[in-house]
């Protein structure tokens, strides 16, 4: 009889007056990893994360709900940063941050145009891109940037 080992993914979500968060955790026994999506965070839960200093890649997606190619781009950057096959077995975080709503940190990182895409690690800047790009341009980009 074979062991059938499933992906978990769980959702937690808090409702403020202004906006809704959700944690997003994908857990999978294969890998032995947990990668973490934070949809629409606030400031404070993007200050928490980049202060752990831990080493782990941390992706930044800056969007807003009108933006046609942040709205193609963000499912993609979801799928590549939940399968660590994409970031050389290493887990990475990815943070949707939704300038109209955070418009400090959107200043903070010098957001110009959208959708803008920061790789970060350990609170530095590593690279960054503008603009909606091709599931494998952004696959060899985080691939790259994981090793």
């Amino acid at each position: 009889m074979a062991l059938r080992l499933r992906p978990t993914f769980f959702s937690l979500t808090k409702n403020t007056n202004q906006h809704t968060h959700r944690l997003n955790v994908f857990s999978s026994p294969l890998f032995n990893s947990r990668q973490k999506h934070y949809l629409a965070a606030d400031s404070e839960t993007f200050k928490r994360r980049l202060n752990q200093h831990d080493g782990k890649l941390v992706i930044v997606d800056f969007y807003a709900d009108w933006c046609g190619p942040c709205r193609v781009l963000s499912p993609t950057l979801e799928n590549i940063t939940s399968n660590t096959k994409y970031s050389n077995g290493k887990e990475v975080d990815l943070f949707t941050i939704d300038t109209d709503a955070e418009g400090e940190l959107a200043v903070k990182y010098k957001v110009s145009a959208l959708p803008t895409v920061i790789a970060l690690r350990d609170g530095q800047v590593l690279e960054q891109f503008i603009g909606a790009q091709p599931p494998a341009t952004v696959e060899s980009w985080i691939k790259r940037l994981s090793t």
